[in-house]
């Protein structure tokens, strides 16, 4: 009897535990876990400011009126606006918007919670005042029609709709929450903030009322991984999906990304980018050794440009010549002749003209966390050594390196910039427009009228081509100042478990948007 009850019982419980177990298998196929190094900032769009972790949830949060369209991200598509015109004198700009939207809170989407946000930004986040500020006024035409108008052409200005400080909040939510709605952030978009947990994870659930159809995942789980070789063996053993390079801000070094090529259970994705890393000089200094040209010159020619790429990141990156990257429509060819060479000998000559001796100069080189910006800062801090002078290198965490450069608080840094859309605008005003110094991420340019007003001429010249001319004067301009030695550009890479489909590595913004992903 005991073993027929013990039968029965087995039978009773087999399908229960197989039941158990394919949920348990459904679950896991339905969540994608995301390793990332450190808690995302600033989470929704009013107070982002490019920062890659929170930006990229934004970007599955919340939706943008217009977004670049996969799989070559070169045109923009309507997103939240169905369709647009633009005037003849390139200052306004007609949406129709999508109707039948709703917030994830259930509130609907309509061309005032367009405006509320928009204006929000604008009055919030700095890091988008200079192109923000160009908007002079936005009307709501009805509740699917909107206008703005602005107070001088900006021929990317769709393409800075694009971007996460462009997201369409809820204006319920905001006044729900106040000054929390970072913790709360709700939109439009796919996946819906579901909690986080400091130094642990952040949780993202499915919307299932999306506009353009519900995800095929349930979950997203960003994960806190701050040790890249514990991301890599997470990657490898399945206990993450996907591990990306974001810029090289939280790179994995480059003999592991060929050991990661070789695995079969891993896919390597990746893209060129027009993302540029530099050692920059804080300009905006009117003393210490780099207020000289000159020595500013010398740190230029003391980089081994062609070693580091060599040496450092085994063909995952590429060189830099100027303010632009080779593969800007706005490129100058004449920066390949103008950028300086490494020559040691040269940069000696140079600091002496400047009247400083290197063995005087005992240098904080700041730099980004993780292996790979570890190799780039030792291998500067070689080059340095070779002309004499000592460099102590400082790695410290993204949000507060970057408060450390807004503050001004440094020589020069290990910094770069990434460009969320195929504009020069993207990198040249932004970077070194002198009114925006204090900002995050520029060169801290200090008061230069006529680079200035050459600066703001090329944003808002309507004609293309006239607009090249002006770029290719700007290259040239910026390169006489010795703003930064510009290092390389990494190719964007995201390394995938093989399970994992539907992922494009998104160029323009560098970020990942997941509702079309899913896990077989």
């Amino acid at each position: 009897m005991k073993i027929w009850n013990g039968i029965v019982m087995a039978a009773v419980a087999l399908p229960l535990l197989t039941s158990a177990a394919f949920a348990q298998e459904d679950a896991k196929l339905k969540t994608l876990v995301v390793a990332v190094p450190s808690d995302p900032v600033a989470l929704e769009p009013g107070t982002n400011k490019a920062e890659p972790i929170g930006s990229e949830i934004i970007l599955n949060v919340f939706d943008t009126l217009v977004a670049w369209t996969a799989p070559d991200f070169k045109a923009l598509e309507g997103r939240l606006a169905s369709s647009w015109t633009v005037s003849d004198d390139g200052k306004v700009f007609d949406f129709k918007l999508r109707e039948g939207v709703k917030f994830q809170d259930g509130t609907a989407f309509d061309a005032a919670a367009v405006k509320f946000s928009l204006e929000r930004t604008k009055a919030t986040n700095p890091y988008v005042k200079a192109t923000f500020d160009l908007i002079k006024e936005i009307t709501v035409v009805s509740p699917t029609e909107l206008k703005i108008t602005l107070s001088a052409a900006y021929p990317a200005f769709l393409s800075i709709l694009a971007q996460p400080q462009a997201g369409i909040v809820s204006p319920a939510a905001v006044e729900k929450y106040g000054d929390k709605f970072a913790s709360h952030p709700v939109g439009t978009g796919p996946f819906a903030f579901k909690s986080a947990q400091a130094d642990t994870n952040v949780v993202l659930e499915a919307n299932p009322a999306y506009f353009r159809g519900a995800p095929k995942l349930s979950q997203i789980i960003y994960r806190v991984i701050p040790d890249a070789s514990t991301r890599r063996l997470e990657l490898e053993n399945g206990g993450v999906d996907i591990v990306q390079q974001q810029g090289q801000l939280s790179a994995i070094a480059a003999q592991d990304i060929e050991a990661l090529k070789a695995n079969k259970d891993v896919k390597v994705l990746e893209t060129s980018s027009q993302i540029i890393r530099q050692l920059e000089f804080n300009n905006s200094k009117t003393d210490g050794p780099f207020s000289n040209v000159k020595a500013r010159e010398a740190i230029a020619h003391a980089i081994d440009y062609d070693g580091l790429l060599q040496g450092v990141f085994g063909g995952t990156a590429e060189r830099v010549y100027g303010p632009l990257t080779t593969n800007s429509w706005a490129f100058n060819p004449k920066m390949k002749e103008l950028a300086p060479k490494y020559d040691p000998e040269l940069a000696k000559k140079l600091l002496a003209e400047a009247g400083i001796n290197p063995s005087s100069l005992n240098l904080k080189l700041y730099s980004f966390q993780g292996p790979l910006w570890g190799a780039v800062a030792t291998f500067v801090q070689a080059n340095l050594a070779d002309i004499g002078i000592n460099a102590t290198i400082e790695q410290t965490e993204f949000p507060a390196l970057r408060t450390l450069q807004t503050s001004g608080q440094f020589d020069v840094a290990l910094d770069g910039r990434q460009p969320w859309y195929n504009d020069p605008d993207a990198h040249i005003t932004i970077g070194y427009l002198s009114s925006l110094a204090n900002t995050a991420m520029t060169f801290r340019m200090p008061q230069d009228k006529a680079l200035d007003d050459m600066i703001l001429k090329a944003q808002q010249t309507p004609d293309m081509e006239a607009r090249k001319q002006l770029y290719f004067t700007i290259q040239e301009e910026i390169a006489k100042r010795v703003p930064g030695a510009y290092l390389f550009s990494p190719k964007l890479i995201v390394f995938a478990r093989s399970n994992v489909e539907g992922l494009v590595v998104n160029s323009a913004p560098p970020l990942n948007e997941y509702w079309s992903v899913s896990k077989k």
